[in-house]
């Protein structure tokens, strides 16, 4: 978030800026039509979650942090920006100001870290597959996320809270502003956050697919043994398709992160890129890859469809 992003009525350099005009009133409506598919898909895809039967639970854990963080972004960051965006003033009081400047940028990071967990989980199924059972227990797999979450709340209520303290800003109308001295500090710990995490991903992956080319060669090779000696049966090859869907739900979190990304890295560099009008923008590509996980696991995931449509046809029975 930006000074400019939660304080319509003053602009980079502190002066009273004009009126939305249409393309920034139609951003505001489609992030509000987003904050709506966020809190409404993302509910949904955890009580489907918990019904789907052929998910492995530890990987329901990894699935379902990364699903509350997204209902966290609509929740901590989303609504109360448009709070203060469609009303002028931040009117939520200066102790919800404190705690949204504190806890707003935990919904991102815990994302982040969500998709880092899920990779890691994929990576031990199919390097370590023999072993997956005993190496991810359900016990483990919610330990790791409790121990992720307690750890990215401690490093926002330390550097947000202590370090980059936020309050009501004494000038009229009041606004809930981050400090412009601190800002350029806040900027790099997400784009490093962010780099480090999507580095992790990448490197993952590709001892992935390097894992998936060996088992290939070597099932092609038992195949051509087993049809020199008679035998049909073939040994069963290790299934990436879960771990290509981490791969496309990261290069989603690229896709619209890297908006956001950009601004933060030229932040008092390129003008162009730190316009009121630019910043609405990017915060509705960001927000959009909060209902966008939904999709992709409802697309790629036959047992999340199943577990949908058993779900809406109970529903349906139950209304009728």
């Amino acid at each position: 978030m930006t000074p400019q992003s939660v304080n319509l009525t003053e602009s980079l350099n502190g002066e009273p800026t004009p009126q939305l005009d249409p393309l920034e009133v139609f951003v505001c409506v489609l992030t509000a039509l987003t904050v709506v598919l966020i809190l409404t898909l993302n509910p949904i895809c955890l009580v489907v979650l918990h019904r789907a039967s052929g998910i492995q639970e530890t990987t329901k854990v990894s699935m379902a942090s990364l699903t509350v963080s997204d209902i966290c972004v609509g929740l901590l960051w989303v609504l109360p920006q448009l709070t203060q965006e469609f009303n002028g003033e931040w009117v939520l009081g200066s102790f919800l100001c404190t705690a949204w400047g504190v806890l707003f940028p935990l919904p991102a990071g815990l994302g982040v870290l969500s998709l880092v967990l899920l990779t890691v989980d994929r990576f031990v199924a199919i390097v370590y597959s023999l072993r997956y059972p005993t190496l991810m227990t359900l016990k483990k797999a919610k330990i790791i996320v409790a121990i992720t979450w307690s750890l990215a709340l401690a490093f926002s209520i330390i550097v947000c809270g202590i370090l980059l303290p936020r309050a009501i800003s004494p000038v009229e109308p009041r606004t809930c502003v981050l400090k412009s001295s601190a800002y350029k500090f806040y900027n790099g710990i997400i784009v490093v956050i962010f780099a480090i995490s999507l580095l992790t991903i990448v490197i993952l992956y590709l001892y992935i697919l390097k894992v998936a080319r060996q088992q290939a060669r070597r099932i092609a090779a038992q195949n051509q043994i087993n049809v020199d000696r008679g035998d049909r049966r073939a040994p069963q090859r290790v299934s990436t398709k879960s771990a290509t869907t981490v791969f496309i739900i990261t290069i989603t979190v690229c896709i619209c992160w890297t908006p956001l990304i950009l601004q933060r890295a030229t932040y008092s560099i390129v003008e162009e890129l730190q316009s009121f009008k630019f910043h609405l923008i990017t915060n509705l590509i960001f927000f959009t890859n909060s209902w966008l996980n939904v999709v992709i696991y409802y697309l790629r995931n036959r047992e999340l469809r199943q577990a949908l449509h058993e779900l809406l046809a109970s529903c349906f029975r139950r209304r009728f």
